[in-house]
């Protein structure tokens, strides 16, 4: 507890001070006496207590404080009516009562809230916070209900028709009791009898609505500190243990090459002892809980039925009304809990919806996409100036005043060591990220002004290790195509020097490539990524890598493609022979681009690599 907590305090006296001469002036002459004229005065306390403290902005964390404050002597005063022999002890209105009882009820408040903060877990203030944003989200997805609301209406209109039976069939019971105790009439008992059979249908009928309703049998899902950090020790601990078997059963192969099967089967079993251990817990706080809650129940209906049995001797009661009473208190009882169920339910749960609406919720940080979509399109990119820092990391400039052109009919070598921009530039060509300096031009038109399935039609990327979906041969070729018939996928197989292996596959085309084309080669892979690149017959091509998989054949037949036509082509390699064969070469270092004579000064591998290329 901070010391800010308790600024509130005296703004908090001096409130309670006010309201209380209130109710004890003319105000409180309106109210009725006894329990009913205590409890309204405490509600009327509570209420006038919170707006206020609410209006003024000093709610925090003395907002808990109010109920015990408002609402304990009440409720003390009413279990006392409750022990025999302090029937007629009258009720004290706290206004008009002496200061021993305010100074009681302070005390009381102060002590039970000191003992929450004390048993609160850390964190409680955050999961405040947090439950206030799950009611905002709850709404949210109460509204996304509005095309069920008549199902809705016409479940809830059995509701009440099954709670008005509910309702009125204990008062018959009792009644049906009295009558048969007392003089029998027989019109009054053939009414009771009648109305019971009918609300009984009522009650039927709306329990096969109710009955859908979800149930917890175990524990209320009220939130309680200790049960919501168990629940969230559960939940990370199982997501430890799925991750465990992700990364054992995609790495699979890496487990196999190195020995370390008994390595994972120890993590695993690992992750699931503190499931099981976590799981455990759980279940005895469970069964404390529920054991707690049935001794307080059977408590009260002792203390209850000796309080019946007092009143019946005293002749303020009968036995039919004692039935009816206990009757209607399980039937509450029952209802009461079930609503508690929902409500904390509703709140517990609602917060999986989180990460959705946070992801609706995103504002997206690239334009919108543009509406160019030329018939025809040269492919000339331009980088002026361009600078680039990702998101996570303005501060960190990967690119730096990039200037160069990719020119229609040229092939152009990127070159560099790891870390020094390559990909982002290949990641900017294709408008995956925007500039944070500079213009990126594609034939005189900045590419964000382009439209979106269309750019990705004129300018396509092969990356070094190719992402290969599920399904067959031709899916994998025609990807993102709406429409391609097979003689563009094979023409585009040719090219990519893949239609001889495609011909050896059991079924051709529709052979099914696996999850990831595990069923493929490495080689075998890198040739259906070109293919599915070479289909859309781009103006723009980036080969990040994609040709270090290949065997000379393919590479040649690959050659052979880029010199028809009029298109421009980014390689991104290290190999000599990809750089010999380039009409420009660029070389990158620290996000800049190195000029011919700074290479020569150098004695890495880059100067190396000129030298050589000058030598030939």
């Amino acid at each position: 507890m901070r010391f800010s907590d308790l600024r509130p305090c005296p703004f908090l006296l001096l409130a309670d001070s006010a309201l209380l001469w209130l109710l004890q002036g003319t105000l409180g002459a309106l109210l009725p006496p006894g329990l009913p004229g205590l409890w309204l005065e405490g509600t009327l306390r509570l209420g006038g207590l919170w707006w206020l403290l609410k209006v003024g902005g000093l709610l925090g964390l003395v907002g808990t404080l109010l109920p015990p404050l408002c609402l304990g002597t009440p409720l003390f005063l009413s279990l006392r009516a409750l022990v025999p022999g302090a029937l007629s002890a009258p009720p004290v209105r706290v206004a008009s009562a002496p200061w021993s009882w305010l100074l009681a009820g302070y005390g009381a408040a102060w002590l039970s809230w000191a003992m929450w903060a004390l048993l609160s877990s850390p964190g409680a203030q955050e999961r405040k916070q947090g439950q206030e944003n799950n009611t905002e989200l709850m709404w949210r997805l109460l509204k996304l209900s509005w095309p069920d609301l008549p199902y809705l209406v016409a479940a809830f209109c059995f509701l009440i028709v099954a709670v008005l039976g509910e309702t009125f069939i204990p008062y018959y019971s009792g009644h049906v009791i009295d009558i048969l105790r007392g003089d029998f009439d027989p019109d009054a008992f053939a009414n009771a009898i009648f109305f019971m059979c009918l609300f009984s249908i009522g009650r039927d009928h709306g329990g096969e609505v109710s009955c859908l309703l979800p149930h917890q049998p175990l524990i209320s899902p009220t939130p309680r500190p200790l049960l919501q950090a168990l629940l969230l020790d559960i939940q990370n601990a199982l997501a430890k243990a799925g991750q465990v078997v992700r990364e054992a059963v995609g790495g699979l192969q890496t487990v196999r090459s190195f020995g370390a099967e008994a390595q994972e089967i120890r993590l695993y079993k690992e992750a699931l002892e503190r499931c099981r251990q976590l799981w455990w817990r759980r279940d005895l706080e469970c069964a404390l809980y529920l054991l707690f809650q049935r001794m307080v129940h059977l408590g009260m209906q002792v203390l209850m039925l000796n309080c019946g049995v007092q009143q019946i001797l005293a002749g303020d009661l009968t036995q039919g009304g004692l039935l009816s009473f206990l009757l209607y208190e399980e039937d509450m009882g029952h209802y009461v809990q079930t609503l508690v169920y929902m409500c904390g339910d509703m709140l517990s749960n609602v917060g999986a919806a989180e990460k959705v609406f946070q992801y609706l919720d995103r504002k997206p940080k690239l334009p919108p996409p543009g509406t160019l979509a030329p018939p025809t399109l040269r492919g000339l990119v331009e980088f002026q100036d361009v600078s680039f820092a990702y998101p996570n990391r303005p501060d960190q400039p990967v690119l730096k005043g990039l200037t160069f052109t990719l020119r229609p009919g040229q092939m152009t070598a990127l070159v560099g060591p790891n870390g020094s921009g390559k990909s982002t530039v290949a990641a900017l060509l294709q408008n995956l990220y925007q500039p944070t300096g500079g213009r990126l031009l594609l034939d005189g038109k900045p590419i964000s002004e382009y439209e979106h399935c269309y750019l990705h039609r004129q300018v396509t990327s092969v990356g070094q290790e190719p992402v290969l979906f599920s399904g067959s041969v031709r899916d994998n070729i025609a990807y993102g195509l709406k429409s391609c018939s097979d003689e563009k996928v094979m023409a585009a197989a040719q090219a990519a020097n893949a239609h001889g292996f495609i011909q050896e596959l059991e079924h051709g085309l529709n052979t099914d490539v696996g999850e990831k084309g595990k069923q493929l080669a490495a080689g075998q892979k890198q040739r259906l990524a070109i293919a599915r690149a070479l289909v859309r017959d781009p103006r723009v091509l980036i080969l990040d890598e994609a040709t270090s998989a290949l065997d000379v054949q393919c590479e040649q037949a690959l050659q052979d493609w880029k010199s028809h036509g009029d298109r421009t082509v980014l390689v991104i390699a290290h190999r000599l022979q990809t750089v010999q064969s380039a009409d420009q070469v660029l070389v990158l270092r620290q996000g800049e681009l190195r000029e011919h004579s700074e290479l020569m000064e150098g004695q890495d591998l880059y100067s190396r690599l000129v030298q050589q290329l000058l030598e030939d």
